[in-house]
């Protein structure tokens, strides 16, 4: 049909012509629906730290998705003995460690994780779920941290994934569920010896500490805790919560600055402010 076309409108250089577009149509089809295939599968984000080495590292969100998506398929790597592979496919290893050992070691019916450490509660009914992008630390590209947003049984839930770089991934140091404490803190008091109380602290959260590129003074002051920073004026009163290890102070527009510890020495932890950055803390001898 193209030939008749060609005749009727010019004579053999047209022809000659559409012999050779023939050629060219073909291949341009298949290069135009490799096009499409490559915009409907997006390329997976990814982060290039330059203290990990050259490789770039997937997202850190990447790693809270495949975790909650193990989950749902019945594939977590919680309240299961028989893979330890599992687990240090997303934990890194202190809290990899924790949670190995209490699903191996413990003689009760249920370890010292008795909820579901993705929602942080017994019975669920989950909706408006989100996991959010991770942000890395500006003070540290190793370190990131990925809210996780929900509401269960219509009360508004947020879960904060603190997590380090690997040499391949993301690992979750921590998952940190507010007033009702932590992952890492609730498999460390199920540790603690039997002859030391659980809850107990051998420090204080009191005296001079640096807080990213600043300092701060903290005083006891009742129950509660007064920091003053080098950097501003004025004192911002931070009240203990039902996490030992965790202090928070509401800011003026709403928003919740907070101090985490790692230890119960109060001698290293994170500063979080209400804005969503981190800095790392620790106290000056």
């Amino acid at each position: 049909m193209h030939m008749k076309l060609l005749n009727s409108v010019c004579p053999i250089s047209l022809l000659v012509l559409a012999v050779a577009g023939c050629g060219l149509f073909k291949p341009a089809a298949n290069t135009n629906a490799a096009a499409n295939m490559e915009a409907a599968t997006p390329s997976p984000s990814s982060t290039p730290l330059s203290g990990v080495g050259k490789i770039d590292l997937p997202a850190p969100e990447t790693v809270v998705q495949a975790l909650y998506k193990a989950h749902d398929a019945q594939k977590s790597p919680f309240f299961q003995s028989k893979d330890r592979a599992l687990v240090d496919k997303y934990f890194s290893k202190q809290l990899a460690d924790l949670i190995w050992k209490d699903a191996t070691t413990h003689t009760s019916d249920v370890g010292a994780i008795d909820g579901d450490p993705l929602y942080d509660a017994q019975d669920v009914e989950i909706k408006d779920f989100k996991i959010g992008t991770g942000k890395i630390d500006e003070k540290n590209e190793k370190k990131a941290t990925v809210n996780v947003t929900f509401t269960n049984f219509g009360e508004p839930k947020t879960i904060r994934f603190e997590m380090s770089a690997g040499t391949e991934s993301w690992k979750i140091d921590n998952i940190v569920y507010g007033t009702s404490g932590s992952l890492l803190k609730w498999l460390k008091e199920a540790n603690k010896p039997a002859d030391q109380p659980s809850g107990s602290v051998s420090g204080v959260f009191e005296g001079k500490y640096n807080v990213g590129t600043t300092s701060c003074t903290v005083k006891k002051v009742g129950q509660n805790y007064a920091v003053r920073w080098a950097k501003g004026k004025g004192v911002e009163i931070f009240k203990p919560t039902l996490d030992a290890l965790a202090f928070n102070a509401d800011t003026k527009d709403g928003g919740v600055n907070s101090f985490s510890f790692d230890d119960e020495n109060y001698s290293t932890g994170t500063f979080y402010r209400a804005d969503g950055k981190t800095f790392p803390v620790s106290r000056v001898n």
